[in-house]
Parts: C-alpha cells; sequence; structure tokens
C-alpha cells in the first residue's frame, strides 16, 4: 500500500501518542509563554511600577524593593493567572482531547496551579537579587520569569496528561 504523508503522519501520531502529545504541550507551552510574557511585561514594566518602592512580604514569599516590591509580584501573579488560563483551555481540548469531567479537572488543574505559583513567587526572591546584579534588572527580570516557566512546564506536563487532562 502506499500513503500519502498525510496518513503516514496521522499513523504516527496514533502509534506514538505521548510523544505528540508532548510535543503539542511544547507548542501550546510557547504560545502561552508569549502570553506569559507579554502580559508580565505590560504589568511590570507599565501598569504596576507605581508599587516598586512598596515591599511585599507574606509567608515564604518576600519581595523586598531589591526584589522589585509589590510590582514585582503583581506582575508574576498577574502574568501567571492569565497564562494559565489560557493554558487550562487550550491544552484541555488541542494537546490532550480531554474527555473526563471538565468541572474535576478544573478543581485538580487549579490546585496544581495554586502550587505551582507559590513555588513560582517563590523562587524569584531566592534568585532575582543574584540574576539582576548580572544581567542588569530588565534582562535579569525576564530571566527570572523564564525560569520559573520552565519550572511550570517541567510539572504540568506529566501530571496533565496521566492526572487531569485524561480520556475516558
Amino acid at each position: 500500500m502506499n500513503y500519502s504523508g498525510k496518513e503516514r503522519f496521522a499513523q504516527w501520531k496514533e502509534r506514538h501518542e505521548a510523544v505528540w502529545q508532548f510535543i503539542m504541550f511544547a507548542l501550546v507551552g510557547c504560545v502561552t509563554s508569549v502570553v506569559d510574557l507579554g502580559s508580565f511585561a505590560l504589568f511590570n514594566f507599565w501598569i504596576f511600577t507605581p508599587y516598586r518602592q512598596q515591599p511585599f512580604s507574606w509567608w515564604l514569599i518576600d519581595y523586598s524593593t531589591d526584589n522589585g516590591g509589590m510590582t514585582a509580584f503583581l506582575a508574576f501573579a498577574c502574568s501567571n493567572a492569565i497564562s494559565q488560563t489560557f493554558n487550562f483551555i487550550v491544552q484541555r481540548k488541542a494537546t490532550f482531547k480531554a474527555t473526563n469531567n471538565v468541572a474535576g479537572s478544573a478543581v485538580m488543574y487549579v490546585i496544581m496551579v495554586l502550587l505551582i505559583y507559590v513555588l513560582q513567587l517563590y523562587l524569584p526572591t531566592l534568585i532575582r537579587v543574584p540574576v539582576v546584579g548580572v544581567f542588569g534588572e530588565v534582562f535579569g527580570d525576564i530571566l527570572v520569569k523564564m525560569c520559573t516557566m520552565t519550572l511550570s512546564f517541567l510539572i504540568q506536563f506529566p501530571v496533565s496528561k496521566w492526572i487531569i487532562m485524561r480520556k475516558v
């Protein structure tokens, strides 16, 4: 039998579903990253700049003025919320084609994101000062944001695939 390229690709996707999902997860993650970085830049360098000299501290999270203050906290928090909402909707439909209960998936996703959220909000308090010291404030903030996004990606794929966004 002589299969067209499209048919061979469809067969490959079917045989290697997990690999294809990882590729799709990464591609959608890139789009999500653009949403995240764009909204982060908007919040960090424009909307919340009046709060840069106001420190924010709660539990493990310490955004002193050296760590960007309330501006950095709000920018990280808001950009993350926007990108995670976008990510859930697109990954559920496009990547995993999940058929399990949407409400149950959403609840589990929110729990996962909240745990990652705390980690992503805490991590910059540990690494921002040295990173900004080496790369400068603008590029340093972007690098710190990219580190937190990578960590999120490495946690989210396996949890989303095997726990949250399943086919039933």
